[in-house]
């Protein structure tokens, strides 16, 4: 499909959704690799980065820049490496794999599940919440 066949209005609609998106991919990166606020894995990483995220992720595409996720990352040495300091002074939680294929892989939680329940919330219609 061309691009001339798209229609003014869904050209904008495009446009925008990638600004939205290039904002978030911007504030995500910045928030993790910050040292105020990103957590000791990823200030550690960066340093290994031949590039300064802070600096040179402007959008969706740049986090080509990045080397692909390995998941033995996920795997043993301390949890709280991968806690923010933005939200060091938070309640964590630890959820870990069965490790049926070698080490358990663990992931932390803060506030997901909030997260999680009001997303749930917000996306179905009060008739199915009656009230009290």
């Amino acid at each position: 499909m061309s691009t001339a066949a798209i229609s003014p209005e869904v050209a904008s609609a495009v446009a925008a959704a990638k600004d939205r998106l290039d904002a978030h991919v911007c504030e995500t990166v910045a928030w993790h690799f910050h040292p105020s606020t990103g957590c000791p894995f990823w200030l550690e990483k960066a340093k290994e980065l031949k590039f300064d995220p802070l600096t040179e992720v402007k959008s969706f595409e740049d986090l080509r820049k990045f080397p692909e996720f390995e998941d033995e990352w996920l795997r043993g040495g301390p949890v709280r490496r991968w806690v923010p300091q933005g939200l060091a002074d938070r309640p964590v939680y630890v959820f870990e794999t069965g490790g049926t294929t070698g080490i358990p892989k663990s992931r932390i939680s803060i506030d997901d599940f909030r997260t999680d329940y009001e997303m749930f919330s917000d996306t179905l219609p009060e008739k199915y919440f009656p009230k009290g």
